[in-house]
Parts: structure tokens; C-alpha cells; sequence
């Protein structure tokens, strides 16, 4: 989870391309980005370059002839779910898509969590879709990486720290672990220069270690600084 504009989605989809490259089948399912717009990420955060603006290196034939080959070889699966996409609808989906392609789904990105849940008159139905999530992680035998955008008090103050208080319904209860992403000055920062790309990923619950990471805007990834 993180504040808005900080980079949740590109942690995401990066976490994503890893764990595909590592011979993981992963589902990629954004309710933000679409599914034209998640493949040039993807390209842009694997080989770092601008699909949209900029030309590969060694040229668009040399490139199609090597990265395009790797890439339907790699088991990285994107849905961009539309307005009205149910969770499991997008499940199905990446599934189906996973047996045509021969791959057994083992990690299914969800990014957003607000984008799944429904609408009731105290907000959105968050943990009703933190439940319903970690029911198909268990009935497909799944793990499950879930986004959420967060509110603290005041977003716009760097200074207050994101904690298990603003947390949204039910991804406490439902999770085994919760992380958020800290990039202080994020907020509005994307297009403009300069812009902070230092940033902390922590936990909020569970156990691990804080994580320091440097945003390469650019490339649409984190490394490691």
C-alpha cells in the first residue's frame, strides 16, 4: 500500500516481471492501467527504454527478433479489468489464459484493491474483497499480492507516517503480511523534475526488514540504490 503517486503499481508490476522471470506463472490484473499500457511497462521496465518515444537499442528488428521471442516465452500474464470486472471474472480470465499458454498460475497481482470492491454507504467494501481474495488464493492454491492506495490525515505531509490505522478494512485481517512503500515529496511529483525518487518499503504488518529503493521513472522500476 502506499499514499497516491507513489509508485505502488510500478513496485507491483515489477514484483510481477521478477517472479515471471524466475519461471513463476504470474497474473498481472490492474483496474488502473491497461492492458496496451501494462506491455509497454513491462517492456520499458525490462529493458529500459521508452517503447512510446524512444528506440530500442541496436534497432526495432534487432529487438523484435530477441526480446519479443523472450517475452511471449516468459509466463507474465496482464488483464486490464474495465468498470464492472468482478475479481473472479479477472481470475478466470488469467487463468484460461494461463492453460493456453500451458503455465500453471502461481502468483496473481492485484493492483487496485478499490477497484474490486463494491460501493455501500459507508464506502467501499474492502474487506469483503480481502476475503474473497485470500478464498481463491486458497482455492487455486495462489499467492496473492494486493495494492491499495492509503489516506493519512494529511497526504500531503511527508511527515506523517503511513501505519495499521489507515490501513483499509480488512487487508490486516486477511493478509499474511502488509507492506507500504514510502517515497516522501511523491505526491503530484510524476512529469516533473526534479522529482523524489528515493523511497522505503516497510512493513506494517508481519515481519521483514525495511527495503531502500531509487525510482527510475523513466524505466517504470525500482532498484536497488
Amino acid at each position: 500500500m502506499s499514499l497516491p503517486t507513489a509508485g505502488r503499481s510500478t513496485l507491483a508490476l515489477n514484483v510481477a516481471l521478477h517472479n515471471a522471470q524466475q519461471h513463476i506463472a504470474t497474473l498481472f490484473t490492474s483496474g488502473e492501467i491497461t492492458s496496451k499500457a501494462l506491455g509497454q511497462k513491462v517492456i520499458a521496465a525490462r529493458y529500459a527504454f521508452d517503447v512510446r518515444s524512444q528506440v530500442p537499442p541496436g534497432g526495432w528488428e534487432t529487438f523484435k527478433a530477441t526480446a519479443v521471442p523472450e517475452l511471449d516465452a516468459t509466463p507474465l500474464l496482464r488483464h486490464g479489468a474495465r468498470v464492472g470486472t468482478s475479481a473472479r471474472d479477472s481470475l478466470r480470465a488469467g487463468l484460461l489464459a494461463a492453460a493456453r499458454r500451458g503455465f500453471t498460475l502461481r502468483l496473481w497481482v492485484v493492483d487496485s484493491l478499490w477497484h474490486f470492491s463494491d460501493f455501500t454507504d459507508q464506502g467501499r467494501d474492502t474487506a469483503a474483497t480481502m476475503a474473497q481474495l485470500r478464498s481463491m488464493a486458497r482455492a487455486y492454491n495462489l499467492a496473492v499480492l494486493v495494492t491499495s492506495q492509503v489516506v493519512t490525515e494529511d497526504p500531503d505531509d511527508p511527515d506523517v507516517p503511513v501505519t495499521a490505522a489507515h490501513l483499509p478494512a480488512g487487508m490486516a485481517d486477511h493478509s499474511d503480511r502488509v507492506l507500504v512503500l514510502d517515497r516522501p515529496g511523491a505526491q503530484g511529483s510524476w512529469g516533473t523534475t526534479p522529482y523524489p525518487s528515493s523511497a522505503i518499503l516497510r512493513r506494517v504488518t508481519g515481519r521483514g526488514p525495511a527495503i531502500e529503493l531509487e525510482l527510475e521513472p523513466e524505466h517504470c522500476r525500482f532498484v536497488s540504490p
